[in-house]
């Protein structure tokens, strides 16, 4: 009974430890909801030309350079049904607290699966709210590296996660066999068979 309950116990701790290790989920553990929220509130409205509400999460210098550009890069993403996620993310901060100086950068990437438009942003918040401070935009027909780069990097890291299952397994059987072993000398020892 004790065995089987331990093998029901690893297969449980496999199906986590795979699912785990998909850096969606890992970029999804680094960020907060409301950074998840902006970015993607970023790239829908400029996806639909919404230059009322980007104003306001633009720097003002920022927004004076390249207002006009929101406009142009709507026009590179694909129209219709789309999906997009964030597929870069990096943070640095001078500090915690409500003065620190805190930098975010993001990748994000809208696709129909025929066309893909890469958006990357980076915003700078000291005290107040966030501000985008530089932004770009590319289309492409084709996947962007970036893109493939995490898939890769996914896909190595499901596979060094199942290498260490089969390897922590392994080593939890051999400690079973080994104390069961030991016990059956020691039975036969004190003459029980």
């Amino acid at each position: 009974m004790g065995l089987s309950i331990i093998r029901y116990l690893m297969a449980l701790l496999a199906l986590g430890a795979l699912t785990a290790c998909s850096m969606d989920n890992m970029i999804e553990t680094m960020t907060s909801e409301e950074d998840r929220a902006m970015a993607q509130e970023f790239v829908d409205n400029i996806r639909t030309g919404n230059s009322a509400d980007i104003e306001p999460m633009v720097d003002p210098e920022v927004w004076r350079n390249s207002a006009g550009q929101f406009d142009q890069a709507a026009d590179l993403f694909p129209r219709g049904d789309v999906e997009t996620r964030i597929i870069a993310y990096s943070m640095n901060s001078d500090g915690l607290g409500e003065g620190a100086r805190t930098e975010k950068d993001f990748t994000l990437v809208t696709t129909d699966d025929q066309h893909w438009t890469t958006t990357r942003f980076s915003t700078l918040q000291e005290g107040g709210d966030p501000v985008i401070v530089s932004w770009s935009v590319d289309g492409s027909s084709e996947p962007p590296a970036d893109l493939e780069v995490m898939e890769t990097v996914g896909s190595v890291f499901m596979w060094a996660g199942i290498i260490a299952l089969v390897f922590f397994v392994g080593i939890v059987v051999l400690i079973i066999w080994l104390v069961r072993r030991s016990r059956r000398k020691s039975q036969e020892r004190a003459g029980i068979s």
